[in-house]
C-alpha cells in the first residue's frame, strides 16, 4: 500500500470514528430529552392528538443529532480523540 492510500485510510477511520462518537452522543442525548420529557409530561396543558408520543420521540431523537453534530456535550470528541488513542484537546 502506498503512502497516499495509507493516509487515505487514515482518513477514513478518523471519519468513522468521528461519525460513530456523534451518534453515540445524539442517542446519550435523546435519552437525556426523553427523560427530561417524562419528568415534565404532567406540567402539560392534557392536550393530546394521534401520533404525539412518536412525533415527541422523532423530535428528541433529531434535537439529539443535531446537537451531537453542532459540538453537543463534547462527549463525541473526547470519545474519538481517546479511540486514535490521542490526548482530548
Amino acid at each position: 500500500m502506498g503512502e497516499s492510500a495509507g493516509r487515505a485510510a487514515d482518513v477514513r477511520e478518523v471519519l468513522r470514528l468521528r461519525r460513530a462518537s456523534q451518534e453515540f452522543e445524539s442517542l446519550l442525548l435523546a435519552q437525556m430529552l426523553k427523560s427530561m420529557r417524562r419528568a415534565t409530561e404532567s406540567w402539560g396543558t392534557g392536550e393530546s392528538f394521534a401520533g404525539r408520543t412518536v412525533w415527541r420521540e422523532l423530535l428528541d431523537e433529531q434535537l439529539a443529532l443535531a446537537v451531537a453534530r453542532g459540538g453537543g456535550l463534547g462527549l463525541a470528541r473526547f470519545l474519538e480523540q481517546a479511540l486514535l488513542g490521542r490526548r482530548p484537546r
